[in-house]
């Protein structure tokens, strides 16, 4: 196949590469560029910032893998990691979330994240009325008073 040119299934015609349909009526489809899967570098970055409040890290690598160790175990799930926040203050490194005790604190945030309580209350109203309507009697006022 010459270059520039696209061959139609159809009809075995050559068509120019940009056109979207041949002559005989056959549609070309797009080509779906593939995605490279996001590394999450921000993402991870942000998170070490916001466990540190801000504050620089001691070992910036060690941080950066303890964080990807973190992401992987999650799931690369931006949405909770982007919220949780750190049982206590974190000095100069997240080297905590490592631990037994780091993990067992972040999966138990991301049980509470995801808990969605159930809905029990079911209010009814079948537009039927029952009992009386009780009627009661407007206190005069002092101009209603004064003019009888």
């Amino acid at each position: 196949m010459p270059r520039g040119k696209k061959t139609c299934p159809e009809c075995k015609a050559e068509c120019a590469t940009r056109t979207n349909s041949c002559s005989c009526g056959h549609v070309f489809k797009k080509s779906q560029k593939k995605k490279a899967p996001t590394s999450f570098f921000q993402e991870r970055r942000d998170f070490i910032k916001r466990m540190l409040n801000g504050n620089k890290s001691s070992n910036y690598k060690l941080d950066m893998m303890a964080a990807t160790k973190v992401f992987k175990v999650f799931e690369n799930d931006v949405n909770f990691l982007s919220k949780v926040k750190p049982p206590f203050e974190l000095t100069d490194s997240i080297k905590y979330f490592l631990t037994k005790a780091g993990m067992d604190y972040l999966r138990k945030k991301k049980l509470e994240f995801e808990y969605k309580p159930k809905n029990h209350e079911k209010i009814v109203d079948h537009g039927l009325k029952t009992g009386e309507d009780i009627l009661l009697q407007k206190r005069k006022t002092l101009r209603e008073f004064l003019d009888e």
